[in-house]
């Protein structure tokens, strides 16, 4: 069963800061941070599982979401980096 698709292309979210002791596909610098999504990918096997090369029908809808490095890293910096995150990773950033 897929998830629907929650997240809008440039909608501001935060990264959610879970701790799960098994793999999972959140680079630890961004627990916590604020993006905006730039694209919506679709539905894909859940990822915490193909990692362990298990198949599943459960879905997960996967979203590439932008960064800027002076937002992870502070100072004046303009780089930017993308990150392919599943939708329950993200949450709505409250106003």
């Amino acid at each position: 069963m897929a998830e629907t698709q929650e997240f809008s292309i440039g909608q501001m979210v935060r990264v959610k800061r879970l701790w799960p002791t098994d793999h999972h596909r959140v680079p630890f610098y961004l627990k916590g941070k604020i993006g905006q999504v730039a694209t919506c990918l679709g539905p894909v096997e859940n990822p915490e599982l193909t990692a362990y090369f298990k198949k599943s029908s459960d879905q997960h809808i996967l979203y590439r979401v932008r960064f800027t490095h002076a937002h992870l890293w502070g100072g004046n910096q303009t780089d930017e980096i993308y990150a392919d995150l599943a939708g329950e990773w993200l949450c709505e950033l409250e106003g």
